[in-house]
């Protein structure tokens, strides 16, 4: 099958599909509900909401099987059938999109359906867990906790240049990368979408949201918690808190996160604090 054939199995989502490609996303697979399928795709139905239609895929043609969003800066978010990948490669392959995120078979075979360009890294890719929670646990709230500001974003900074080398998102950032972490926590405090617990003058942890919807429900991202403070349920404690106020002042329909499956501390944390594990995603990195 040619290249042109292949593209022309994918279609971009226009205004008269959009309500589809929804119901689509919404619909429940066996023993979950509606409200399941919709934090199981949140991101994606987000993308909708906001009618960001040009950046949005489906596969194949007319009745989707398969959706594909990539956003502005370059995340490619992807669900539904393993069948759509070699398409959806295809399509993509000069887009320049630089994280995947999304159904593990999907999202594996896009991966090996790519080809890989000149002078580029090859993609490192992992699996990750999805998990959700609509019901608010019953932990107590760490003292400290507390909406980031401005006086906050040298330690959240700080925190989110050491997570990214603890979860292995890469090797230490160099200081132009580190100072466009700097500038994403900023955007992150001015959006109130930041929490932090503060101990003894100090931010021991830090919490971030990055996904806030009332109708689609919100996700927590970007966990972290000092070395020196680990060991005494801060992790499960914050974010239990803050999803309880996701889902019980901003009245969110559920709170979704993801995290590495091999993290096993983690895991058991956010299960203490009422989530629970939705399936495999992966998560890939060029």
């Amino acid at each position: 099958m040619s290249a042109g054939s292949l593209r022309a199995r994918v279609q971009t989502v226009d205004e008269q599909l959009a309500p589809r490609v929804t119901a689509f996303l919404e619909q429940p697979e066996p023993g979950m509900d509606r409200t399941d399928a919709v934090l199981a795709h949140q991101q994606l139905l987000d993308a909708i909401d906001r009618h960001e239609y040009r950046r949005l895929l489906i596969w194949p043609e007319g009745e989707p099987a398969a959706v594909a969003h990539l956003s502005t800066s370059g995340t490619l978010v992807v669900a539904g059938t393993r069948e759509a990948g070699a398409d959806f490669a295809t399509h993509l392959s000069g887009s320049g999109w630089r994280v995947l995120l999304g159904d593990a078979p999907l999202a594996d075979c896009i991966l090996e359906s790519s080809p890989r360009p000149m002078m580029r890294r090859r993609s490192h890719a992992r699996e990750q867990r999805f998990m959700a929670t609509r019901t608010c646990a019953d932990l107590p709230t760490p003292a400290g906790l507390r909406i980031a500001d401005m006086h906050d974003l040298g330690a959240i900074s700080e925190l989110a240049c050491r997570l990214h080398v603890e979860d292995r998102m890469g090797p230490p950032l160099s200081r132009g990368a580190r100072s466009g972490v700097t500038e994403r926590m900023r955007s992150s405090v001015r959006r109130e979408a930041t929490w932090v617990v503060e101990q003894g003058g100090d931010v021991a942890a830090k919490f971030d949201i990055s996904l806030r919807s009332p109708a689609r429900g919100a996700q927590i991202a970007g966990v972290y918690v000092k070395r020196e403070h680990r060991g005494a349920g801060l992790a499960a404690r914050g974010v239990a808190a803050v999803a309880r106020h996701l889902m019980t002042v901003e009245r969110m329909p559920g709170v979704t996160l993801h995290v590495r499956s091999d993290n096993a501390p983690g895991r058991r944390a956010y299960e203490r604090a009422g989530f629970a594990d939705r399936g495999a995603w992966t998560l890939a990195l060029r």
